[in-house]
């Protein structure tokens, strides 16, 4: 995986963006193309599961709903990194 330049803030936040691994791809939520993207969760059926990728903007707006939901209840998020889906599937 290349690391890509990009400038991260130190604050908590920001310390969680960067803790991912990110690669080239296309955005879930935003839809967004050929940009950075890191396997964020996935839909799970019957038949399989497809990965989710999520560029950094939309992985800071996740995370900062879920560290609002979180403050509620008193406690702090942590990271967990998803597996890569298997190489030769674009991340979608």
């Amino acid at each position: 995986m290349t690391k890509l330049p990009e400038h991260v803030s130190t604050d908590r936040l920001g310390v969680l963006i960067a803790a991912y691994e990110y690669e080239m791809g296309t955005c879930f939520r935003c839809s967004r193309r050929r940009v950075q993207v890191t396997r964020f969760g996935e839909i799970t059926s019957d038949e399989g599961e497809t990965p989710l990728y999520a560029c950094r903007e939309c992985v800071q707006e996740l995370l900062t709903m879920h560290e609002r939901s979180m403050e509620r209840m008193d406690t702090l998020p942590r990271i967990v990194q998803l597996p890569r889906a298997p190489r030769g599937v674009e991340a979608t």
